[in-house]
């Protein structure tokens, strides 16, 4: 309950911070220093480009690199593992078990959606051509859904193979500084975004031991 509640305040000062533009030279930082593939001019292209394939073919190979990284965080491979997982599971350990990722998955995507719908961060720029150009996708980029369902994927990967859970652990750690550096999100995003899959993997194996208390 302690983690848990000190969790839930680190997010809401997190989320109060970045609304307020206190955090601001942080992203703006990261915009202007670890985005190396971030072209403001090119902004417009279709988000759904991200759903089917893991990176634009143009794309350096560095980039299709981190791409390929966070791709299981999409919505299409994460809701795919989590109903993987839920099949796995169910066979061993029975609904409430198989049920915990999905139920997790949907309820951070709903926290993702509410929290970009709500929360609005000052303008970020990037110098194109000289010229300041804002880069309007970040106004509501808080916080990051990749990242948040990078935890889930990774909660349900090591529910299924538990003596892999530490290289699951790995590589969701390592999803954090992909997204920031193929230009997906801020610093502050990836981390609001770890808070909530944080968040949501706490409560999950509180309620998985609760169960297993009560089977015994």
């Amino acid at each position: 309950m302690l983690v848990l509640a000190g969790l839930l305040l680190a997010l809401v000062v997190l989320t109060v911070l970045v609304a307020a533009g206190s955090l601001t030279r942080i992203d703006q930082f990261s915009v202007d220093h670890l985005m190396p593939w971030l072209r403001p001019l090119s902004q417009g292209h279709s988000g759904w480009s991200g759903f089917y394939r893991p990176f634009a073919l143009h794309s350096s190979t560095w980039s299709k690199v981190f791409d390929l990284w966070t791709y299981p965080c999409s919505i299409l491979i994460s809701s795919l593992v989590v109903i993987w997982a839920a099949i796995v599971l169910w066979k061993r350990y029975g609904p409430v078990v198989a049920l915990a990722p999905a139920v997790a998955w949907v309820i951070g995507n709903g926290i993702e959606v509410i929290g970009k719908g709500t929360i609005t961060r000052p303008p970020l720029y990037r110098e194109a051509d000289g010229i300041p150009v804002h880069i309007d996708a970040f106004d509501d980029s808080f916080p990051s859904g990749h990242m948040m369902r990078g935890v889930i994927v990774a909660f349900a990967i090591g529910l299924m193979f538990t003596r892999s859970w530490k290289w699951a652990a790995v590589w969701a750690v390592l999803v954090g500084p992909a997204l920031v550096l193929q230009s997906a999100h801020t610093v502050m995003d990836v981390v609001g975004g770890a808070l909530v899959g944080c968040i949501l993997l706490v409560v999950m194996l509180s309620l998985l031991r609760t169960e297993a208390r009560v089977e015994r």
